[in-house]
């Protein structure tokens, strides 16, 4: 049981490196930035938002949030962790609906990237869509 989940693992790690390079490919961006951490989020939010400021609250959020989970005893740092938390749900659902107006698509697209980042990437990546810019 315990090498099936390490196999899955692997694929579904696979699978975010590769959606990541189809569609950074398309943006003009190199695929490669895909297999570098931190570098591989901004360029996801450079292809879909105006500015980074989006890019600072993510970052901010997982930082807040790690650090809240450092600290599990306090309830103070719990309620931070919440926080950081629903900031970040909240920052996934626009940063994918994001990038699929980026490529010329709609909600619905939006809501698989929502649901499934990774599948939704590969099919961005490997399927007809363009890169119409950010909005």
């Amino acid at each position: 049981m315990e090498d099936s989940l390490t196999v899955a693992g692997i694929v579904w790690s696979v699978l975010a490196i590769v959606g990541r390079w189809l569609l950074f490919r398309k943006a003009g961006k190199p695929g490669w930035h895909s297999i570098i951490p931190i570098l591989n989020v901004y360029d996801e939010f450079d292809i879909c938002w105006k500015g980074s400021k989006a890019f600072l609250a993510a970052l901010l959020a997982a930082v807040a949030t790690g650090c809240a989970a450092a600290g599990q005893d306090s309830p103070e740092l719990m309620g931070i962790a919440a926080v950081a938390l629903l900031w970040m749900i909240i920052i996934h659902w626009k940063q994918s609906m994001k990038l699929a107006r980026a490529f010329g698509k709609g909600t619905l697209t939006g809501f698989l990237l929502v649901l499934s980042d990774r599948l939704g990437r590969i099919i961005l990546g490997l399927g007809s869509a363009e890169y119409v810019g950010k909005h």
